[in-house]
Order: C-alpha cells, then structure tokens, then sequence
C-alpha cells in the first residue's frame, strides 16, 4: 500500500485525480490523441519530443487538448497543388471512343 504524503493523499489518488481532471478538460494522453488525430502514437511522441508539437505536461506524463490536437493537424497539413489534381484528373478521363459515322 503506497504512504500517504504529508497532506494525507496517497500517490495512487493523487495521480488518478490528476488524470480524471485532465480527461474531465478534454485532454488525452498520447495512445488516445493519436487514435483521435489518425497517426502512429510513435510518430505522436517523435514529433511531441523532437519536433515542438504542442503538448501539456505533468510530472513525466505527456497530454494533449483539443486546442493541441487542432494545432497539430494544421501543422501536419498539406496544401492542395491545383496544377497537380489537373493532371490527376485528366488521367483519370476515359478516353472518349469515337462513332463510326
């Protein structure tokens, strides 16, 4: 059984009420936000650690927000090459069959 600390709460209940205020405020840890933003939790953490992703963090534990996960989209964006999807859907036209006349 864990000692309580000095203002009597053990660290398993003060963990577990970190965690549910942080969930309560819509946070997520990484397995969770990653599921959500539709990427690796490995590449989540890579650009959490390397890249400067926002991100909160509490003690050793990482969480992200929804403001977090929305700047992390618009980060990770890719604009649309307008000369590109021309090409793209040119290719993709069957070509037309002439009539016999």
């Amino acid at each position: 059984m864990p000692a309580p600390t000095a203002d009597g709460i053990t660290g398993e209940t003060a963990a577990s009420d970190a965690e549910t205020m942080m969930r309560r405020d819509g946070y997520l840890p990484p397995d969770e936000a990653a599921a959500d933003l539709g990427c690796g939790k490995r590449w989540l953490l890579d650009g959490l650690n390397k890249h400067g992703f926002p991100h909160t963090r509490m003690g050793r534990a990482k969480w992200l927000s929804p403001e977090d996960r929305e700047e992390i989209r618009k980060l990770c964006r890719v604009p649309a090459e307008p000369a590109k999807i021309v090409r793209l859907r040119r290719a993709r036209k069957p070509a037309r069959a002439k009539s016999a006349a």
